[in-house]
C-alpha cells in the first residue's frame, strides 16, 4: 500500500490548486489575492441579561485581544449559564474584502463540533427507547453495503472504537478521492458511506481506538431508517424545533455566513469552494456560538435528554482492555475529567469552532460556551484557550439569573 500515502499527498497539493480555476456555484472564480487582516478595534456585543452587563465589556476585551494576537478575519463567542444565553460577542470581519463585519448571526463552519450535534439526536432517539447503544445495527438496516460493518454498535461508533478508518488511513480510492476534492453534492446520508465501503476494518471493534469521522455517516443513517425519516427532517424535528434554533444547519452560502479564510502571516485568502454535504453529520453543519450554546445547554435539562443518557454519553469508553481510550472520548463529546466538562472542538476549510459545557457543581451555575472563527490555525490550543479564559471569567463573577 506505498502508494497510497503518495496518493494523498499528491491529490492534498493538486486538488486546491484546481480549485481555484473552478468555477463555484454562482458561476464565480475564488480570488487569487491575500488581504491584510486588520486589527478588530470594535465588538459588536450583545447582553442578554442585566447581571452580566459587569463583565461583558472584559469578555469583549478577550475576544479583540486573541483577534489581534492571532489576526484572524473574525471571532465569535457566547455564554449561557444554567440554560439561558446571557452573552454574545463577535469581532472582526465575515468578509474582509467587503467589509462585512462579523456578528453574533454569523454563520460558521464547525467541522467536527457536527459530532455532538448530531449526538444530541442520538441521545434523544436512545432516551426514548427507538435505538439502543449495544444493538448490532445489522439488526436496523439490513443493506448495509459492507458485511463488516452489520455487527458495529452505535455506541462503538459514537466513541470512536469501530475500527473504522479515517481520512487519511481510507483505502477506498474512489472514497478516498471525494473526500478530498469536496466537488459532489449529497442528498442523503446514506450516499456518504460509498466514501469508505471498501475500506477493510483497521481493527476488531472495541479493541482498540482511531477517530473517525465516518462512523458518523453510519450513525445517522441507522437513525433515519429507524425513523423513517431524512436525517436533516429528524434535526430539525428532533432538535432545533424543540430548542427553538435556527443553527446547526448544512453548509451553505448564504448572506449570514461568514467568508473562509488561508491565513498566513496576517494575511488571508478565501477558501476555494467545497462542498461539504458528504460529510454532514459528523463535519459538514454551519453554526454560530449563540445557539451552540443553546444546544450544549440542553443536555442538562433533563427534559430535553435524561440524565441517565447523559450520563452514558459523558462518560468515557473503555477497550476490551478494560483502558479508557486514549483521548477519554465519551459518545460524541470528549470528557475533560480534570476540570469537569464536555467538550468538542472542530476543524473545517477555512473555519475552527468550540464547544464546552460545564455542568454545575460546588456551587457553581452551569455554563456553556462556544467559539468559532473563519480561517484555521496551525494549532488548534491557540483558539480554544479562550474557551478557559471567558469559563473563568463567567464563573467566577457574581451572576444571580431569576
Amino acid at each position: 500500500m506505498f502508494f497510497l500515502p503518495v496518493l494523498v499527498a499528491v491529490l492534498y497539493l493538486v486538488w486546491p490548486v484546481y480549485g481555484y480555476f473552478a468555477e463555484d456555484k454562482a458561476g464565480l472564480r475564488a480570488p487569487w489575492g491575500w488581504q491584510t487582516v486588520p486589527e478588530a478595534k470594535t465588538c459588536h456585543s450583545g447582553v442578554t441579561d442585566p447581571s452580566v452587563r459587569h463583565i461583558a465589556d472584559e469578555a469583549c476585551q478577550l475576544l479583540l485581544d486573541y483577534q489581534a494576537a492571532l489576526r484572524v478575519p473574525s471571532l465569535s463567542a457566547a455564554i449561557a449559564i444554567d440554560g439561558t444565553l446571557v452573552w454574545s460577542g463577535a469581532v472582526g470581519w465575515a468578509d474582509i474584502g467587503a467589509s462585512v463585519p462579523a456578528t453574533s448571526s454569523t454563520l460558521y463552519r464547525i467541522g467536527s463540533t457536527s459530532k455532538p450535534v448530531t449526538g444530541t439526536l442520538l441521545a434523544r432517539m436512545v432516551g426514548v427507547g427507538l435505538v439502543s447503544l449495544d444493538e448490532p445495527i445489522g439488526n436496523y438496516i439490513d443493506d448495509l453495503p459492507n458485511p463488516g460493518w452489520h455487527a458495529l454498535t452505535l455506541r462503538q461508533l459514537a466513541s470512536h472504537t469501530a475500527g473504522l478508518p479515517e481520512y487519511g488511513t481510507n483505502e477506498d480510492i474512489l472514497g478516498l478521492y471525494q473526500s478530498i476534492a469536496l466537488r459532489r453534492a449529497h442528498t442523503d446520508v446514506r450516499q456518504g458511506l460509498a466514501l469508505f465501503d471498501g475500506s477493510p476494518q483497521r481493527f476488531t471493534p472495541g479493541s482498540d481506538f482511531e477517530y473517525s469521522s465516518f462512523g458518523a455517516l453510519l450513525i445517522a443513517s441507522v437513525l433515519q431508517e429507524v425513523a423513517g425519516k431524512p436525517f436533516t427532517q429528524l434535526m430539525d424535528e428532533q432538535v432545533l424545533m424543540p430548542l427553538a434554533l435556527q443553527s446547526p444547519v448544512p453548509d451553505k452560502v448564504t448572506a449570514d455566513s461568514a467568508q473562509f479564510y488561508q491565513l498566513r502571516d496576517n494575511h488571508a485568502k478565501p477558501w476555494r469552494f467545497v462542498d461539504l454535504s458528504n460529510k454532514l453529520p459528523g463535519g459538514g453543519f454551519m453554526s454560530r456560538p449563540e445557539d451552540l450554546v443553546r444546544l450544549g445547554s440542553a443536555w442538562l435539562d433533563t427534559e430535553f435528554i435524561s440524565a441517565e443518557t447523559r450520563a452514558q454519553f459523558w462518560q468515557p469508553q473503555r477497550l476490551s482492555s478494560g483502558e479508557i481510550n486514549e483521548q477519554s472520548y465519551a459518545l460524541t463529546w470528549r470528557w475533560n475529567e480534570a476540570a469537569a466538562y464536555a467538550h468538542h472542538g472542530g476543524v473545517s476549510k477555512g473555519a475552527m469552532a468550540w464547544l464546552a459545557v460545564y455542568p454545575s457543581s460546588a456551587g457553581h451555575q452551569s455554563l456553556a460556551v462556544a467559539l468559532t472563527i473563519n480561517t484555521k490555525l496551525e494549532r488548534f490550543g491557540d483558539f480554544s484557550s479562550l474557551q478557559t479564559r471567558l469559563a473563568q471569567l463567567f464563573l467566577s463573577s457574581d451572576i444571580h439569573l431569576p
